[in-house]
Order: structure tokens, then sequence, then C-alpha cells
């Protein structure tokens, strides 16, 4: 008696890897990912001048009367107020990954501690001060990725774009074409050859510039932010482990149906 065929018996199951995706697919994947790492680049830098102007002024508040209890409670809430700033690129992140995203756990009050102690625990939770030091340091990263982004696309945009614009250029008083040095024959031609041949490269190297610059501009948020790279490591790890098994398992199924078949034949 043979055995029945395996479902979903295709190129996938035959040798041992799941089907690509196809080019509508890998298409619309990747204009999700242009628009999630533009969207974290450009949000990046008014996020973290806000971050920094407020925690800052409250360190300085803080720091300045830290001789009083007044200053310390006020270093507290600025280490809660870096907390939530650090909560919402985390959510950044997130939303920059298309997953989930893991951190470290912070200090929790004792359940019997008195007000003072609760007022004063964001000062004894090193995780705070994390939160802390990534709103002073952010605006860096963000200012880098979030000018570079900017430029990216407006010299994509403006060389492919150049045919609906470029005639302004000619009310600019004293201005020379670029063609003029290159095609001194047809200026106008080259100047939008130029252009369209620039917008076209920067267009095509404008989903790996973005997704360079999105890694490197979080590149601080995960070092402080995060949780450590191996607890993600090790999670991806044992999902390609099953993954792994359940084509093994398929592929075992395949074997033996194909063999019940050929017996079935020589008898």
């Amino acid at each position: 008696m043979v055995p029945a065929p395996p479902r979903n018996l295709g190129h996938g199951v035959l040798t041992g890897r799941v089907p690509g995706r196809s080019f509508e697919g890998m298409r619309a994947l990747l204009f999700v990912r242009v628009i999630r790492e533009t969207r974290y680049l450009l949000l990046g830098l008014p996020l973290s001048l806000v971050s920094f102007a407020l925690v800052a002024a409250g360190l300085a508040l803080g720091i300045g009367t830290a001789v009083l209890l007044a200053g310390l409670v006020v270093l507290s809430g600025t280490l809660v107020l870096a907390r939530g700033f650090a909560h919402l690129e985390r959510l950044r992140l997130s939303d920059l990954y298309g997953r989930p995203v893991v951190r470290l756990p912070y200090r929790g009050v004792p359940a019997r501690a008195g007000t003072a102690r609760r007022l004063l625990t964001p000062l004894t939770c090193g995780r705070s001060w994390s939160d802390v030091l990534h709103a002073l340091l952010c605006p860096i990263p963000a200012t880098i990725g979030a000018v570079l982004a900017a430029a990216w696309w407006a010299l994509a945009l403006g060389g492919l774009l150049y045919p609906l614009w470029g005639w302004t250029l000619y009310l600019v008083p004293g201005y020379t074409e670029v063609g003029r040095f290159l095609l001194p024959e047809s200026p106008a031609l080259a100047t939008l050859a130029v252009y369209l041949v620039g917008g076209l490269l920067f267009a095509l190297t404008l989903p790996m510039a973005l997704r360079v610059l999105a890694w490197t501009s979080s590149s601080l948020s995960r070092l402080l932010l995060l949780a450590p790279e191996e607890v993600t490591a090790r999670v991806l790890t044992s999902r390609e482990r099953n993954a792994g098994a359940e084509g093994q398992r398929r592929d075992t199924h395949r074997r033996r149906y194909v063999s019940a078949r050929q017996e079935s034949r020589m008898s």
C-alpha cells in the first residue's frame, strides 16, 4: 500500500528551503522598509533635541540644588523623564525593525518603602542613568542621520524631477548651466542628462543608504536602551533550529513516499 503523498510537495520541500518571495512581495517589502527607515531618521532629530533640552535642563537644576532635598527630587524626576523618552525610542526601534525589542528591567521600589525612598529610587537605578546618557548623546547621531537622509532624498527627487523645476534656475541672475562645460553645442540637453543620471543614481542607492544611516543612527540606542544582542541571537537561533527540524521531517516523509512508489511499481 502506497502512503498518501505529502502535502505542499514542491520546490521548497524537495530542496529543504522555503520558497522565495515573489518580485511584487519583495518590492512591497523594500518600500515598507524605506518608509520605516526614513521615518525613523527624520523624526529622530526633533525628538532628540526635545529630550536633550528637557533632560539637560533638569540635570542642571537638580545638580544646582542638590544640597537641598528638592534638588534630589528634581534629579529623580529628570531620570523618570529620561525613562519616558527612552521608552519612546524603544517604540521607534520596534517600528524600525518590525518586531518587539527587549530591554533590561529597571530597579523596582520595595513594597514597604517610604515616600522618600520611592521618590529617590530612580537615582540608584543604573538603567535610568543609561537613559539620561542616551538623551544627552542621541542628538549627535540623530542630526547626522537626519541631514544625510534628507539630502539623499532631495538629490534623488531633485534629479529625477529636474524637467519640472529646472526652468526656475534660469531666473537666477548669472546662472550657468552645468552642461555648458560638458557639451557646449547643446548645454540644455547635457544639463538634463546630468541631473537625470545623478537623480537615478541617488534613487537606486537610496534604500542601501537609508539602511546604513538607520543602522548607524540607532547604534547608540541599541547599546544604551536594549538588552544585549545575545538574547535576540538565541531566540533567532532557536527559531532557525525549529525550522530546520521541520524541513528534515518533510524531507524524510518525501523520501518514504518516493521509495514506496518505486517499490509498488517494481512489484
